[in-house]
């Protein structure tokens, strides 16, 4: 039974976890130790990440074996970065697609919007495929 390994910035929904439950095959979710979780929160746009991601690369390779499932969404590059990396070390990584659902009040002038991210479902990181 695979292992989910989460690198995100919240941890899983109930319906998230159930749907890695019975969609996947997943056994348990494992989430980053604190210092990590925060670096991959707060990552810099005007510095590298190259710090970030091997951190990253370091509990995978310590952590996880192929096969294992690999939630990730974040910083656009350093997301692309380890989607690679899991993909040729033989994980299975994968995105939340959500629902986005759009709340808006006006008081006089102002006008306050809010959203709501509903999770859809978990969708497959993969190669091109010519089509």
């Amino acid at each position: 039974m695979p292992k989910t390994f989460c690198l995100l910035n919240h941890e899983l929904t109930q319906k998230q976890i159930a749907e890695l439950n019975e969609r996947f095959g997943s056994q348990e979710i494992v989430y980053p130790k604190e210092e990590l979780s925060k670096l991959w929160s707060q990552i810099l746009p005007e510095e590298s990440n190259d710090k970030i991601i091997k951190e990253v690369v370091f509990w995978l390779e310590k952590n996880a074996s192929p096969k294992d499932i690999f939630v990730i969404q974040g910083e656009f590059g350093s997301t692309f970065t380890l989607v690679d990396f899991a993909l040729k070390k033989g994980l299975v990584p994968l995105y939340a697609t959500t629902r986005r659902i759009a709340k808006e009040t006006r008081n006089g002038e102002t006008v306050h919007r809010e959203y709501i991210f509903e999770h859809v479902c978990f969708k497959k990181y993969d190669y091109f495929k010519e089509l």
